[in-house]
């Protein structure tokens, strides 16, 4: 391996560019942190001369560092300080496994989990109740925690919380109740988890870089060289801060601001627009992207917005967190002071309410240049709702991996033509709207090359083949969902997505050709060597 403060030649079997001028090249030449030549090796050498060094990759197929659009880093690296219970197969095993972590950590005022983790994978198929939780800690708040949508809390956490039985539910929130009316501890939604988690005092500063640090080198061995992270509060924004300025960022990040749950429409727009800047603020390393919304819950769990009332349940359609007048009076405020949104919406009713509130907010000032998402959007969209994404300038922030991890439980709850349809990367495409690929990481594995494998496969065995075939892309469309598309959401795409000269050297080097292999090959090629910038940061 060459040292990394020269310049050098990269090539392998071929370098897939991204380039639509230049789609297939035989090296890159690097020179400090930008690519200054795609082509033959001849061209390379002309670039830096004779004797550049040459970093040779043997058969390998180089391509542009993939990107995650949609990854929790800090939560990602935060499950190796937090209690993991990723390995437990039943509530008896949570209860093992949380009096463990406490009993190791006397010092820790609460006693709080990692979100990776199933309910599928517990045999009860559910979360633990107060009384359960209480067995394991009895004498410190505990507050379980699952997908950002699911939580549990002990006594100790609901009594600090101020919750009692008589307490209604928040707006957009759920409070689990046993028949009597008794609250089991069970928190639905984000709204009813915040009253919770608002009491708890947040990682340090020190345990927050730990965490995101831990999360990166396993990103970028993944072959991930940026990542877009969603709702991000404060003081998690002011850790990355810090280690961009102090140059411990490893990988570039766009992170996307939190809405803040329960504040007034107007404190919000003030303190966002009080900052100064807006969506796609920031240097190629760090930079702001749209704020996060939460607009509905989630497919799986049975609490996205339908148009529909859900099967078997009258009249209900879901969970809507933020009332319709309210998103329509925050993303006006928003856009008009550039700021774009980035809103999980799952359920075609979400998405319905969605495009019409964008719709509203582009007569109040161009929405196209914030490049607003749609952040799952994979359970019915409509003809309509594609076509004002794509007049709108909408980005969907798709996760293939969601419809792999979740397609069992859409079968059971909505019928298999609805879970085939889901996640519907083919019919966006050609709706003309772009499509990213990401993760929702720590909810399912953030590896972008399984997202690219589910992608083009729709892998799921108990269909005996894809589950919905038609929405399956080709190997080439599913790497722009982790390349070029996702560098257009993340705001970088004037730096890297491409590799063509002037872009930031961001490479990656896979075992084979993603575009050639067989598709099922896809998943489990290895990363052999990323690099960011031009320093390789991983070399297998």
């Amino acid at each position: 391996m060459t040292n990394q403060d020269d310049d050098y030649i990269v090539r392998g079997a071929s370098v897939i560019t991204m380039d639509a001028d230049r789609p297939r090249a035989e090296a890159l030449a690097v020179r400090g942190e930008r690519v200054v030549a795609a082509g033959s090796l001849d061209r390379a050498r002309a670039a830096l001369g004779e004797h550049a060094p040459v970093v040779d990759m043997g058969g390998a197929t180089v391509l542009p560092g993939l990107i995650d659009t949609h990854m929790h880093l800090l939560w990602t690296g935060l499950a190796h300080v937090l209690l993991d219970l990723a390995g437990q197969r039943s509530i008896e095993g949570v209860i093992a496994a949380t009096r463990a972590w406490a009993d190791a950590h006397p010092e820790a005022p609460w006693v709080v989990s990692a979100d990776g983790w199933e309910i599928e994978d517990i045999a009860e198929r559910r979360l633990p109740t107060r009384d359960e939780l209480d067995r394991a800690c009895p004498d410190r708040p505990v507050l379980i925690l699952r997908c950002g949508h699911e939580g549990a809390a002990n006594s100790v956490a609901l009594k600090l919380a101020g919750l009692t039985d008589a307490m209604p539910d928040p707006p957009g929130g759920r409070l689990g109740r046993d028949a009597a009316g008794r609250l089991t501890g069970v928190l639905i939604e984000p709204p009813a988890i915040e009253l919770v988690r608002r009491h708890m005092p947040p990682p340090d500063d020190r345990t927050r870089r730990a965490g995101i640090a831990a999360a990166a080198r396993q990103a970028l061995a993944a072959g991930l060289t940026s990542v877009i992270e969603p709702g991000l509060r404060t003081e998690e924004l002011a850790t990355y801060q810090g280690m961009h300025a102090d140059g411990e960022l490893p990988l570039r990040v766009t992170a996307m601001p939190l809405q803040v749950s329960g504040a007034s429409i107007d404190d919000e727009v003030a303190r966002l627009t009080g900052l100064g800047v807006g969506s796609g603020f920031g240097d190629d390393r760090l930079r702001l992207g749209p704020v996060k919304v939460f607009l509905d819950g989630g497919g799986s769990l049975g609490t996205a917005y339908l148009r529909e009332p859900w099967p078997g349940r009258c009249d209900d359609h879901g969970q809507l967190l933020l009332d319709p007048d309210a998103l329509r009076k925050l993303a006006v405020g928003l856009v008009r002071h550039g700021w774009g949104l980035g809103v999980h919406a799952v359920g075609g009713g979400a998405l319905d309410l969605l495009f019409d509130v964008l719709d509203q907010a582009d007569r109040a000032a161009p929405l196209k240049p914030l490049r607003c998402q749609a952040i799952h959007a994979y359970l019915t969209p409509s003809e309509r709702n594609m076509a004002d994404a794509r007049r709108l300038g909408v980005v969907v922030a798709a996760q293939p991996t969601m419809q792999e991890q979740f397609a069992d439980r859409l079968i059971a709850q909505l019928g298999e033509d609805v879970a085939a349809a889901a996640t519907p990367l083919a019919t966006w495409q050609r709706a003309g709207v772009r499509v990213t690929g990401g993760s929702d990481s720590p909810v399912t594995p953030f590896q972008p090359l399984r997202g690219i494998w589910q992608a083009v496969t729709r892998h799921h065995p108990p269909s005996g083949g894809p589950l919905g075939p038609d929405e399956r892309v080709d190997a080439a469309s599913a790497l722009r969902m982790y390349t070029a598309d996702a560098a257009y959401a993340a705001f970088n795409d004037h730096a890297v997505g491409t590799l063509r000269t002037g872009k930031r050297a961001d490479w990656v080097a896979l075992a084979g050709d993603p575009e050639q292999c067989p598709p099922d090959e896809l998943r489990d090629l290895p990363v052999l060597a990323t690099a960011v910038d031009g320093k390789i940061h991983h070399h297998a």
